[in-house]
């Protein structure tokens, strides 16, 4: 689950990409996935197609650690 708390509502540049540092170290990195600096940039310039590529990316994690996960119990 991600605290809210710890993230603060942001237009500016700056607070957009230490929200999404925070959500890095502080939720993704449980997932052993992290968001290279150069794609957060593209995030908070809202480039398109960005936010669908680390979804992507993302997923295949979840879905690597849910087989890996569903191969160690049986």
């Amino acid at each position: 689950m991600v605290e809210l708390h710890g993230f603060v509502p942001a237009s500016s540049t700056a607070q957009k990409v230490a929200n999404w540092g925070h959500l890095n170290r502080k939720v993704l990195s449980k997932l052993n996935f992290r968001i290279p600096d150069e794609v957060i940039q593209q995030l908070v310039q809202s480039r398109p197609g960005t936010a669908e590529q680390v979804l992507l990316l993302l997923r295949d994690k979840i879905e690597e650690r849910q087989r890996q996960s569903k191969g160690g119990s049986g």
